[in-house]
């Protein structure tokens, strides 16, 4: 707190209420909207002696340096003028959404079908990660590591499908116009569909780049 004012007549003294009000206000700004998910702010202790200078201007809210909206967090309330002041208001805030969770264990490198999903309501201030509250953008995703049942599933723990290995025998498509030609390569490099990687002609030996296809196979250009 800065600027503890002397007792002075009530007019002039900025009503603790206000500064909640305006600390839990911005919290709820700073939510923004999330599709009715329940969130609940629980402002902290304001001591109700504090003698501050009635604000002419508007109140001006911020989080601190690092700070977020979300935990246990704090609101810096501050009044910028004639006479200045500012004071912290702690509060905490909770978000209850449905997220993405295990339906059962999952196994490293596994592709993930809509049988592997299901959706829990969960308290989610305290997930540290990125968390999916739809099922549709994690279905075809592939496992990075091994994740067990009930757990919430976060971007950490998921990839694109790898649908190509290095040192895998590939079809290479090479196109131009009207015309298509096929031809068996091998790939040099891991990939996932839309990558650009290399792979070898096993006719010619000679290596080429192309973009990999949800299919599998390796697209180039004549």
């Amino acid at each position: 707190m800065l600027a503890l004012l002397a007792p002075t007549a009530q007019a002039e003294i900025e009503p603790v209420q206000n500064i909640r009000d305006s600390a839990e206000r911005f919290l709820h700004q700073q939510l923004g909207d999330h599709n009715g998910d329940d969130v609940e702010v629980q402002l902290g202790h304001v001591d109700d002696r504090l003698r501050l200078k009635r604000c002419e201007e508007p109140l001006e809210a911020s989080l601190p340096p690092g700070g977020r909206p979300r935990g246990n967090t704090a609101v810096n309330i501050r009044c910028p003028g004639p006479v200045t002041w500012s004071v912290y208001v702690p509060a905490t805030v909770e978000r209850h959404a449905e997220v993405v969770v295990a339906r059962r264990n999952l196994s490293r490198q596994q592709t993930l079908g809509p049988g592997d999903l299901r959706m829990e309501r969960i308290e989610t201030s305290r997930q540290a990660s990125h968390y999916f509250e739809d099922a549709s953008e994690v279905v075809g995703l592939q496992t990075r590591r091994a994740i067990r049942q009930g757990q919430v599933i976060g971007q950490q723990h998921v990839k694109e499908r790898q649908v190509i290995q290095r040192g895998q025998r590939v079809t290479i498509l090479a196109s131009s116009g009207s015309v298509t030609i096929r031809m068996q390569g091998e790939a040099l490099e891991d990939a996932t569909a839309g990558d650009w990687i290399r792979v070898r002609n096993t006719s010619s030996g000679r290596e080429i780049e192309g973009e990999v296809q949800p299919s599998g196979t390796v697209r180039v250009a004549l």
